[in-house]
């Protein structure tokens, strides 16, 4: 007899999974739960959340009829309060998937509305802590070859394939942390305080930064170059290769060291003869 889905509700959350993953479900429900506050939007609303694991990838596209790319391995239906992830595979670490998805969840309920696609899945991913050195890195050598992408180019990448979509949400996380710099010690709160009650996110910035989109975008370009283009890329880089290049001259060094015994040795017993001394 095919299992069934169960439902166990942990304090606000309804987790449902599969039987086998039951312990897993409680676990990511408790997290849910009590999450740690959002960046300029403070504790999740106490409002009711469902929580659905996703044991295989058709149920995952089943679950959330198949409207998100094929590499996506969450979801979130805020207005439904309702988040879904894919728990296909048990070494990926869901924990932060569920942060990321509950900080779509905070958004819209502080917000009301939708906001530019770019802001939300950057916001997402600052709230989740999803960035490193690797993405740098990554960034670098785009920039380097000259690719660069304005903020309408941002949302299609984040739509595109899994390419396309993993430089655009490191691109994405840099814009919103650049607002979050602006913000100085207050961070995101100051725009997360205006969005609410202004009708576009051109006009929030207006209001909290004195800028239009347009212009953050020409700004948030340059910070990437000066932050992120050839200079971190040459450093990080550079640093690679000197690395590479001391680990390589001790090699060599090892090397000659063990040919210098190895001829030592071979030279044992034998007797040299002076250079007068007649030959055979």
């Amino acid at each position: 007899m095919t299992q069934l889905p169960q439902a166990t509700t942990v304090g606000r959350v309804t987790a449902v999974a599969w039987p086998r993953q039951a312990a897993l479900a409680v676990a990511l429900a408790e997290a849910a739960d009590h999450p740690a506050p959002f960046p300029g939007i403070g504790p999740l609303p106490d409002r009711p959340l469902r929580l659905i694991l996703a044991p295989t990838r058709s149920a995952f596209d089943s679950i959330t009829r198949g409207r998100l790319p094929s590499w996506s391995g969450g979801a979130a239906f805020p207005e439904a309060g309702v988040v879904v992830l894919l728990s296909d595979r048990p070494t990926v670490r869901l924990s932060d998937a569920l942060r990321h998805e509950l900080a779509h969840v905070a958004l819209r309920w502080r917000i009301g509305h939708r906001l530019p696609l770019w802001f939300e899945e950057g916001y997402a991913a600052v709230a989740a802590g999803e960035w490193g050195r690797l993405e740098a890195l990554r960034m670098s050598w785009q920039l380097a070859r000259g690719r660069t992408m304005d903020l309408d180019d941002l949302d299609r990448a984040l739509r595109g394939d899994a390419t396309d979509a993993e430089g655009a949400y490191a691109l994405a996380t840099t814009a919103v942390l650049l607002l979050e710099r602006w913000g100085g010690d207050q961070g995101l709160t100051p725009l997360m305080a205006r969005l609410p009650a202004t009708p576009s996110f051109d006009a929030a910035l207006r209001e909290t930064y004195h800028v239009t989109e347009g212009d953050f975008e020409e700004r948030w370009q340059r910070d990437l170059r000066s932050r992120y283009g050839w200079l971190q890329w040459a450093q990080s880089v550079g640093a690679f290769w000197a690395l590479l290049g001391v680990l390589l001259v001790g090699l060599v060094l090892i090397r000659r060291r063990r040919d210098r015994e190895r001829r030592a040795r071979l030279d044992e017993g034998w007797v040299v003869p002076p250079d007068d001394a007649p030959t055979s």
